[in-house]
């Protein structure tokens, strides 16, 4: 397979073109010819592909021996490259400066590409620094202490640092340990090293005798191999640093054994936590999450007092402090962590002139000198430094310019194509001999590739092009288009991208003698799905096609033609059954319209505002000689008449059937339970098989199959990795890799199980052909039961391991067992005896032949590849039965009567093999009809009909006896249902077998019965043709190819996110994505094999190493440029020629938007680093830390452990005066040196915020676990109080969240998937269903792990979190405007409109935790997920009147700026229904009747629980939490008399307030600097008797507040300047990404609408009402409808100064006005808003036929 860039991406759009054609189109020929031109074009499914090569840098042959370092440091270094200890002989320019640089003493910036070598910029001052002292300083160096910390944002990195730190510091041979020793001094003392995370073995006060020996076993597992297969996987997890680097694991064990968690002198890690609290390591690797708990606990305080007394041994002594990834770290959230830092320096009582900072990352922008002072004001406030100077590297990239000497002749290029050059190894050669030949100073002809590759890897760059290539792509991602323009701008676009693709074909070969690319090239590719088929309704369109049943017009791919450009008639949208291919017309009527009783119009759109009030409806497009079933049910199709001119439909005159210009379709009043607003069919018209709950579906490109079409297109492509591409056995794909990114964690995972399944589908069907085939070989007939024997010769002969489990080892063993037995009879010469049955065959097996056979979809007959037939015995049995009961028939027409019964029975009852348990079915197929058959079964009325067979005759009795007694039998065991047989039953294969298709259900079947369609009994049927063989290609091609030997992969993909993160150590040394990580870097266990995908989320954009890539896959465009730049920037580090980056564009406008346009996202520098140490509330929270942390450690505490109850009630008063005594002073390093903070308004603040805890906690004592009836078991902590309060920091303590609780069948929790809080309600929410590991779960329970074991609540683990307050909060609504907020803030009066009247609403549950429904996985084929959203956020209070304060400016605004906001979350369930929950149990699911959990069962596993919970405590809740920040209102009072004020049917109101609410937030985020992610806006609508009210508020996106919402109060009419000129400084007609889209508001972007905002800004301010329309824009308005009123029969007259329409003799004017304005009136004239026409047309023609 060719891998050259232009062959690459044609083979990758090739297969998604053929994917989507027989996937959408298989089924409808007509379709298919109309489109198959139109998928091929540039801009629809692909855009043209980027090219970019890896920046080179400089590198210094022997750079360490050249660096300017003392002699003895690099006769250092040098050892250490020599011992291959992450050193290296040709290190870049930069690793050379920055080990210069860091040696001096200074600060370093690393700002280098991915895959630069950054780690080393920081490891190798490392290593300096230690051997310096430990050479230098002997008695500095016997001191423990913290030398070095390494902070990291998350776990993962953590893990990553770890490895490395094993291999280069705690190698097995300790090589480093001798060089360390030979250089320094043998008796020093060996640096030692810790990771200190939440994974870290094991929190607690002090060690446990129990958790120790669980940590033993665990460690024994993983360090003390016990054969050598295991001693063989040893050896490559501790060459991969995987393995704890102890001198002697087997002493350090002992010692734990008995709770002594004593290091060795000579261990170079130390493990535990308990280790590092006595013993301080040199290096510790942290996260600042991590890093702040140790500050505030006396556990750790040993660690901090010992590196304290090192600091200040010597003068010279210097904390190394490194921030890898420095980019992630921005705004507050970056801020927080930078005064973290400083509370690090205040603990160690140091100054900032005693640390060293190192800060690495791949995403600073560079472009100018502004863009660098950003970077190093970022790196001074992120380090507590004012104006420190920073040694900022950004790499020195290697120069070619001035090396080309030659040109190379155009004719060169001509008669020539890159696929000449990207064929077989002789081709090749013979290809580039051709094209270097008589080339100026090109040494062809080649005898070899190999000195062919040598020679250009020397000389490439010496010729024009190839160094124009070089030296535009470096670094740079650039079009084709770009390319050929730029190099060959003499040629026309054809030839001169013909010229590109020929270069990109060579220059990529050019390797050195070592392998050393010249041109490592990254192609970046975007794809995406068709969006749906639109179709001209004019069969007589000039551009209609047809198949001789079936015209439609002219059809297109794109949703923006209302009209067809070539005929003028209306166009809609096709949707089809996709069983069969019947096409149908999409479009929407008017609700009111919806009785089918008068004319409608067909609209092709529901309108932005009132969807409500419109109905979707399916209409039928007949074939030719169509006719309805003559008996209709309770649902009849009707006939309905489409003006194909106008969208006019007629539902009564059938007069019109054959008139030109009109259209005969057919509905049906029928709607699905619970999706009222679709008008649909209940069944097929066209082939009369029920549809299904998905109903009619369009041909949108849906699910991930597409995806990984073109990723396991991409995975072939990959060559093999050398030295990995002879073992097939344990390496079935020879080393190739694919790293998969999703922005969700349940994207990624369902990815991972979606491509799965995909993979091994795939695999399956290639093996059950084969060994189908092999059996049609066999002398001796072979049933169907003995398949699975045949399956596993083939998998064994092909190499194909699959199957998942203990089920793996089972079949591995029955291929080989098979094999073994193959070759036996071979060797006798006997032919061959199957041994294996499908009753021993794994469950995953037989779930795959009922898939396959009687799956209903996608089956092997739907591909016209195999079928059933009787056994020749079985055939003989039952014809002859027959016989003896007087039916003579011949075997052929007992074949096509069994075949018709074999397809029916497979697809209403699944009943094949009466071996297979039902729970397998259960698995393939949802069960609506119960699966096999009753013992009274009947045949399908289809075969009765088509047989002429009465009912209760003696004839159809005589065939129900022959077929039951010849190929039924009971279920074993017994279950009272029969199913076939498969002793008595062939699968059969045959290339040359002539399959029929019926032309009218487009079923495919292999014989006729009677001439006619065995599924539905159609005489239209005939023989495939070759183009419909070549419709199902794509399914069927890869069946051909391993018929003729073609390779069969397996592709496993895993997922790798936080989901599978869990990991406790002491049970198991790794999690699941640390496992997977090993796997997919080939390091597999004798039962395991590779992983080939990995489905990640952001966590795999940084710089884990998980080995060599040349392959990316992004499922979706990311947020911002760094993300994609961070991910693509991840392929290309195998030294490979080509590494490929797939995108897959999603609908969305985001995606959308760069799909068209992907240069910023290519090639876009980064946003500009920016934190904030300024902020008030930031350093209000980071003081109130320091001063509480202080307190309590005189009276030997901390805030995680003193309660909050105990605090206020006993150490307040005591408190106060030592924050009254406490002195911060303007020196201190706890305060920027710009940072003002007045220490008096500081303390009084406290005071304040203290008081209000201490009044909360004596008002609501139950919130604190105090007083007569606590319900909870443990008291609230200081530090939760202060938390939820949003006194302390918050960033560190990311409260707000809840997990998924996944056990196993024991209980035992091996999932916990966590969620913040506000995505929790609305993902995680019962009904809801989520993937984990490849497992699907269905939320239905509120549960947390342990409560069911505490004492006496095994049965009810619920009702403790139930009764607890803070879980369960009582509502108050009013019942006038509804209004709605807790009781807890005891509101008297509403505080919209003032009613008394406020009643208890359903209560708001907070979630301690969620379980999947049953405490188990559900198959897909069961699920029915229950979607349900979170509402916007919900602002309840409002300011009091002296709160309000007027703006100078405006005229109708005010203002107000409030701390400490409390803001509520709800979901209020499916249809407002909210959640049933049992009280007991916790069990949940959607709505608010208690039969919703009939059938539930506990969400957890308990062997004290074994009985089901009854649920008769139920209750009906809605899900939600309530949180605190600032906040800034703005209300604008509108006047009712001259403003448009009403709710509903108000296009104008709700996006004036959406708009300014989104520009307001905009403008402040601009204003103030911060990224616009830091600020959340929103509005409400108020009505009371003081008028009406829109209030538009800002609010602070970190939790509690970090005080930017407020803070533009003292600003705010410089504020609104902004806000205006943002909406007016755009030539947009409504929005656009320029002005007011981004991202984050895709789900309102067609809400967003600048000149509706401005209207309501003008107001605001200048009390001034939109201007009214000019008459020559209401004639461009009314023109939109002429055509609609005119079929209408209304007639439109537009004059100079006026627009008339005249109906039924009458008379009107129509004035269109501003959607603003209260509708005014006059007699004789019809008002039409302006937002009425633009997006309600509906009603707008609907008020004009009325008022006319």
């Amino acid at each position: 397979m060719s891998n050259g860039a232009d062959s690459v991406h044609k083979q990758l759009r090739t297969e998604l073109e053929n994917y989507i054609k027989s996937q959408y189109f298989g089924k409808s020929p007509l379709l298919l010819s109309a489109i198959s031109d139109q998928l091929d074009q540039e801009g629809l499914l692909y855009q043209k592909p980027f090219i970019e090569s890896s920046p080179a840098y400089k590198s210094v042959t022997d750079g360490i021996q050249h660096a300017d370092l003392p002699e003895w440091l690099k006769d250092y270094f040098s050892r250490l490259a020599e011992a291959g200890l992450g050193v290296y002989p040709s290190p870049f320019v930069h690793q050379i400066r920055a080990l210069e640089a860091a040696t001096a003493g200074k600060d370093l910036f690393i700002a280098t590409g991915t895959g630069s070598g950054k780690t080393e910029c920081f490891m190798w001052p490392l290593m300096s620094k230690l051997a310096s002292e430990a050479r230098n300083q002997k008695n500095s160096w016997k001191m423990r202490g913290v030398r070095t910390i390494i902070m990291y944002p998350m776990n993962a990195l953590v893990s990553d640092q770890i490895s490395r730190l094993r291999r280069l510091i705690g190698d097995q041979e300790n090589k480093f340990l001798t060089i360390f020793r030979d250089t320094c001094g043998l008796d020093v003392r060996r640096p030692q090293f810790g990771m200190y995370t939440g994974r870290t073995p094991y929190p607690g006060d002090r060690p446990d005798k129990i958790q120790d020996h669980l940590l033993e076993k665990t460690l024994a597992r993983m360090s003390l191999p016990q054969n050598e297969t295991e001693k063989d996987y040893f050896k490559k997890l501790t060459k991969e640093g995987k393995v704890p680097a102890k001198a002697d694991m087997g002493a350090f064990l002992k010692g734990i054994h008995n709770s002594r968690h004593t290091p060795s002198d000579e261990d170079a890690e130390l493990i535990t936590r308990f280790e590092m609290q006595q013993f301080c390591p040199d290096i510790l690797i942290t996260n600042y999450s991590m890093l702040e708990y140790m500050l505030l606990r006396p556990r750790e305080g040993k660690i901090w007092s010992d590196t304290k007394d090192w600091l200040n041994a010597e003068k010279c002594n210097k904390l190394l402090f490194v921030i890898d990834e420095a980019h992630m770290y921005r705004g507050s959230a970056g801020g927080e962590v930078a005064l973290l830092i400083r509370r690090l320096f205040h603990k160690l009582g140091i100054k900032r002139d005693q640390v060293q900072f190192i800060l690495t990352t791949a995403s600073m922008p560079d472009r100018n000198a502004g863009d660098r002072e950003a970077v190093i004001q970022f790196a001074n406030r992120l380090t507590s430094a004012n104006n420190t100077e920073f040694c900022y590297l950004t790499g020195e990239r290697e120069e070619i310019q001035g090396k080309c000497r030659y040109d190379i002749a155009i004719s060169k290029f001509e008669g020539i194509e890159a696929a000449d050059f990207e064929g077989k190894e002789d081709v090749r050669l013979t290809a580039l001999n051709q094209f270097w030949d008589n080339v100026e100073g090109a040494a062809a002809p080649f005898s070899e590739l190999e000195s062919a590759y040598i020679w250009m890897y020397d000389h490439l760059i010496e010729y024009r092009p190839f160094s124009e290539l070089i030296n535009r792509c470096r670094g740079n991602a650039l079009s084709l288009w770009e390319l050929a323009t730029a190099i060959f701008p003499n040629l026309d676009e054809e030839n001169a991208l013909n010229a590109i693709s020929i270069l990109l074909a060579i220059a990529p070969m050019a390797k050195s003698l070592k392998g050393a690319v010249l041109f490592p090239a990254r192609m970046h590719m975007l794809f995406r799905g068709i969006r749906g088929v639109y179709a001209c309704t004019n069969e007589a369109c000039g551009h209609s096609h047809s198949d001789g049943t079936l015209a439609l017009g002219e059809v297109f791919l794109s949703e923006d033609r209302l009209i067809c450009p070539h005929c003028g008639s209306v166009v809609y949208e096709l949707y089809n059954d996709r069983r069969c291919g019947a096409l149908f017309y999409k479009g929407y009527i008017l609700k009111e319209e919806s009785n089918f009783s008068e004319n409608a119009y067909l609209w092709h759109y529901p309108g932005q505002l009132v969807d409500r009030h419109m109905r979707e409806v399916h209409l039928f497009i007949p074939t030719k000689n169509y006719n309805p079933p003559l008996k209709q049910g309770k649902n009849p199709i009707r006939p309905c008449y489409l003006d194909v001119s106008s969208g006019f439909l007629n539902f009564r005159d059938d007069t019109l059937a054959d008139k030109s210009g009109i259209r005969k379709l057919y509905y049906c009043d029928y709607s699905v339970k619970g999706r009222p607003l679709i008008v649909t069919f209940p069944t097929c018209p066209h082939c009369r098989h029920g549809l299904s709950q998905a109903q009619l579906t369009s041909f949108s490109t849906r699910g991930n199959q597409s995806f990984f079409n073109l990723i396991n297109t991409q995975f072939q492509v990959q060559p093999a990795v050398p030295g990995k591409d002879q073992d097939p056995d344990h390496m079935p794909n020879e080393g190739r890799k694919v790293l998969l990114f999703s922005d969700s964690r349940q994207r990624a995972a369902k990815l991972a199980r979606d491509m799965s399944e995909a993979s091994d589908l795939t695999a399956v069907r290639q093996l059950f052909v084969l060994a189908i085939e092999s059996m049609e070989k066999s002398k001796e007939e072979r049933s169907m039961n003995v398949l699975y024997d045949y399956f596993c010769l083939a998998a064994y002969q092909h190499h194909v391991q699959i199957f998942y489990g203990p089920e793996r080892e089972k079949f591995v063993g029955d291929c080989i067992s098979a094999y073994n037995n193959y070759m036996c009879c071979l060797k006798r010469k006997k032919d061959y005896i199957p041994r294996f049955t499908i009753a021993n065959a794994p469950i995953q097996m037989q779930a795959y032949l009922l898939r396959l056979f009687s799956g209903g979809y996608n089956t092997l007959y739907d591909y016209a590849i195999s079928w059933i037939e009787p056994t020749e015995q079985a055939l003989f049995n039952a014809v002859d039965m027959l016989e003896e009961n007087g039916i003579k028939i011949s075997d052929d027409v007992f074949l096509e009567v069994f075949n018709a019964w074999m397809i029916s029975i497979c697809d209403t009852a699944t009943a094949l093999g009466h071996t297979i348990s039902d729970t397998v079915r259960y698995n393939v197929r949802t069960n609506y009809g119960g699966y096999g058959l009753d013992r009274d079964w009947k045949f399908p009325e289809n075969i009765k009909n088509i047989m002429g067979w009465k009912d209760q005759s003696d004839v159809l009795e005589v065939w129900h006896r022959a077929l039951k007694e010849s190929f039924l039998d009971s279920a074993q065991p017994d279950n009272g249902k029969l199913y076939v047989d498969l002793s008595r039953i062939r699968p059969r294969f045959d290339a040359q077998h002539a399959w029929h298709r019926c032309e009218r259900c487009s079923e495919i079947t292999p014989y006729l019965l009677c001439c006619k369609c065995p599924s539905c009994g159609a005489s239209t049927v005939h023989e495939m043709a070759e183009a419909e063989y070549e419709a199902l290609g794509f399914w069927r091609r890869p069946i051909v190819n391993a018929l003729n030997g073609g390779r069969i992969r397996v592709i496993d993909t895993e997922e790798h996110t936080a989901q599978l993160s869990h990991k406790d150590q002491r049970d198991d040394m790794w999690s699941k994505t640390e496992r997977y990580e090993l796997r997919f870097q080939d390091l597999v266990q004798d039962d395991e094999l590779p992983v080939d995908i990995l489905s990640s989320t952001t966590t795999m954009e940084v710089g884990i190493d998980i080995g060599s890539l040349v392959a990316v896959g992004l499922r979706n465009i990311p947020p911002m440029r760094e993300n994609y730049q961070q991910r693509a920037g991840r392929a290309g580090r195998r030294g490979s020629s080509l590494s490929t980056i797939v995108t897959f564009c999603e609908d969305g406008p985001h995606d959308t938007l760069y799909f068209n346009n992907p240069v910023p996202m290519f090639r876009g520098d980064p946003r500009k680093p920016w934190i904030d140490i300024e902020s008030k509330k930031l350093l209000q929270r980071h003081l109130n830390m320091v001063i509480l942390q202080e307190f309590l450690a005189e009276k030997s505490s901390s805030l995680d452990q003193i309660s909050a109850a105990s605090f206020v009630d006993d150490y307040l008063m005591e408190f106060y005066t030592f924050a009254a005594e406490y002195e911060i002073r303007d020196e201190d390093i706890l305060v920027p040196a710009n940072a003002a903070v007045d220490y008096e308004i500081f303390r009084t603040e406290l005071q304040k915020e203290l008081l209000m805890l201490k009044e909360k906690r004596d008002t609501h004592p139950e919130l604190f676990d105090v007083g007569e009836n606590e319900k909870t078991s443990v008291a609230k902590s200081l530090l939760d109080a202060l938390y939820e309060e949003g006194i302390v920091p918050t960033y560190s303590f990311p409260k707000n969240v809840v997990s998924t609780y996944i056990t196993d069948t024991n209980g035992k929790l091996i999932y916990e998937v966590d969620r913040g809080l506000d995505v929790a309600i609305g993902e995680y929410a019962p009904g809801r269903a989520i993937v984990v590991d490849k497992q699907t779960y269905q939320i239905g329970g509120i549960f947390y792990p342990g409560s069911e074991r505490r004492r006496g609540q095994a049965l009810t683990p619920a009702r403790a979190y139930i009764e607890d307050p803070n879980y369960l909060k009582p509502i108050l609504s009013c019942t006038e405007c509804g209004w709605f907020g807790l009781e807890e803030e005891k509101t008297k009066l509403c505080p919209f409109c003032g009613n008394s009247v406020l009643e208890r609403g359903r209560q708001l549950l907070r979630p301690w935790g969620v379980a999947p429904k049953n405490a188990e996985a559900i198959p897909e084929s069961q699920l029915t997920e229950e979607y349900s959203a979170v509402q916007l956020p919900l602002y309840s209070t409002l300011p009091d009147s002296d709160e309000m304060t007027p703006i100078p400016s405006c005229q109708h605004t005010r203002i107000a700026s409030r701390t400490n906001q409390r803001i509520i979350m709800l979901n209020k369930g499916v249809d407002n229904c909210g959640f049933m929950v049992c009280k007991d149990c916790g069990a949940a699911m959607p709505g608010d009747d208690i039969h919703v959990l009939d059938g539930i069962q506990r969400p957890y596993k308990s062997k004290f629980a074994q009985s089901k919970c009854r649920h008769l405590n139920a209750m009906n809740v809605n899900l939600g939490y309530d949180f605190v920040t600032d906040m800034l209102v703005l209300e604008i009072a509108l006047n009712d008399e001259q403003i448009d004020t009403q709710r509903n049917n108000n296009p104008w109101l709700l996006r004036a307030a959406q708009s300014l609410a989104e520009a307001f937030r905009l403008a402040a985020s601009k204003e103030l600097d911060v990224e616009f992610t830091e600020l959340v806006t929103g509005y409400r609508l108020r009505e009371n008797y003081k008028g009406t009210f829109v209030d538009i508020y800002l609010y602070d996106s970190l939790s509690s507040g970090a005080g930017y919402a407020v803070s533009v109060a003292d600003e705010i009419e410089l504020l609104l300047d902004k806000v205006e000129e943002l909406l007016k400084n755009c030539d947009c007609e409504n929005a656009c990404h320029n002005c007011l889209k981004h991202y984050r508001n895709h789900h309102v972007h067609g809400l967003l609408d600048r000149f509706a905002a401005l209207e309501l800004l003008d107001w605001g301010r200048k009390g001034i009402l939109a201007q009214a329309i000019s008459n020559e824009k209401q004639v461009v308005y009314v023109g939109t409808l002429t055509h609609i009123l005119d079929m209408s029969g209304c007639k439109i007259n537009i004059m100079s100064d006026s627009i008339t329409v005249c109906r039924h003799g009458k008379q009107k004017q129509i004035v269109v006005y501003p959607a603003m304005w209260v509708e005014p009136y006059i007699k004789d004239t019809i008002f039409i808003s302006d937002s009425l026409i633009k997006y309600a047309k509906p009603y707008a023609i609907q008020k004009i036929i009325e008022g006319c």
